[in-house]
């Protein structure tokens, strides 16, 4: 993927253009139908996800928590905690996702403790 599409993404916010070609490296892009599921509660993490477009819809006991937009993330949590998933992600309109495999995942945020903060920051808030 293309290191600039990150840089609309808050999470990459004042990376250098070297530091945004390494992550997108990192990332595979794909379009979803609206209805179509990225994350089901329970199972085990191993991908994490970038919204670049559309609306997705978190979901917990199947009741909605949270619509996340262009720019957010989600699938964080179960690959830093090494849990099952503890929420259901289901695309609300078509959306263009980026998303990574676990070691990448880990990669870049070795590469970039810069990232990992500001993921760790994220799953605070989140849990708060």
């Amino acid at each position: 993927m293309d290191g600039n599409q990150l840089r609309q993404v808050p999470l990459f916010e004042g990376m250098s253009d070297e530091d945004l070609d390494s992550c997108g490296e990192l990332f595979e892009k794909e379009d979803f139908l609206a209805g179509s599921g990225f994350a089901r509660e329970g199972e085990f993490a191993y991908k994490f996800f970038v919204v670049l477009d559309g609306e997705a819809d978190v979901l917990h006991d199947f009741e909605p928590v949270a619509r996340l937009g262009p720019g957010e993330f989600f699938g964080e949590m179960g690959l830093l905690t090494g849990e099952r998933r503890n929420a259901r992600v289901v695309a609300h309109t078509r959306c263009e996702i980026a998303w990574m495999m676990s070691w990448n995942f880990d990669k870049m945020t070795e590469q970039h403790p810069e990232l990992a903060q500001r993921i760790d920051a994220e799953v605070a808030r989140r849990t708060a």
